[in-house]
């Protein structure tokens, strides 16, 4: 794998960091291969639980390198989109930790991961209008599932940059923490996510991934998920941690 693209493993959480810092960690087409390869990598492990998306230094990323950007012939199939695919269609929880700028694919990806941390030095920009092109990673549908049309709009149509404060309110955030404490926090909900009963955590996020579907449909696909939850060892665990006042303990119940 490139320099370009980091990954640790700690304690089940795969930590993949973008690696060019002199460059704000703009992203070129050896970055999103590297990414993409990260993922499918971490999917296949059943050591990993957990993604930590991350800039190293001082930013996310500023997305796309602008030089590399002009060499680029189409999105569809490119290595651009396998990243994009790749966290959109990641089964294991993806949290990302934001600091600096979060341009472009910085902050379109956002909505796809299931938790994000910012520190208040993130600067935000959807700058597609300014660039004569339109947004990608389905951020004309994402953002305005979460922020409104009108917020939506404000972003995509605008394009101008927003702090940390706005985009936590557009719900692109969970948390705004001081920059200082910024790793400890998003590490800290990686390694909750990371000691939940894996193959339910699984199930949570492939119910919440379901395209919206009539509530009384919802309804019957739950319990159907919910019957298989009930012949499964985590229950009998969590109500044997809970008589015997211990934590539970799920790392030996099957993946």
């Amino acid at each position: 794998m490139t320099e370009l693209v980091l990954t640790q493993v700690d304690g089940g959480v795969m930590i993949i960091r973008m690696n060019r810092p002199d460059k704000k960690n703009a992203l070129v087409g050896e970055m999103y291969a590297a990414l993409a390869e990260a993922f499918a990598r971490g999917e296949a492990d059943d050591d990993i639980g957990v993604f930590l998306l991350a800039g190293v230094g001082a930013d996310f990323t500023a997305g796309n390198d602008l030089k590399d950007f002009l060499t680029w012939e189409a999105l569809t199939g490119s290595v651009a989109d396998a990243f994009i695919r790749a966290v959109v269609t990641a089964k294991k929880p993806v949290v990302a930790m934001v600091r600096g700028a979060a341009m472009g694919i910085g902050a379109t990806i956002l909505p796809h991961c299931d938790l994000a941390y910012a520190s208040p030095t993130a600067r935000f920009l959807t700058p597609f209008i300014n660039l004569g092109i339109v947004p990608e990673a389905g951020s004309s549908q994402t953002l305005a599932q979460l922020a409104g049309h009108r917020k939506a709009a404000e972003l995509l149509m605008l394009g101008e940059p927003f702090d940390a404060a706005t985009a936590l309110a557009a719900g692109l955030l969970n948390a705004v923490v001081p920059d200082d404490e910024l790793e400890a926090v998003a590490m800290a909900a990686c390694r909750k996510l990371a000691a939940k009963p894996r193959a339910t955590l699984l199930m949570v996020k492939a119910l919440m991934k379901t395209a919206p579907e009539p509530i009384l449909d919802r309804l019957t696909r739950e319990a159907a998920v919910f019957d298989l939850c009930l012949k499964r060892p985590e229950l009998k665990e969590a109500v044997a941690a809970f008589a015997e006042k211990r934590p539970p303990d799920f790392s030996k119940c099957p993946r």
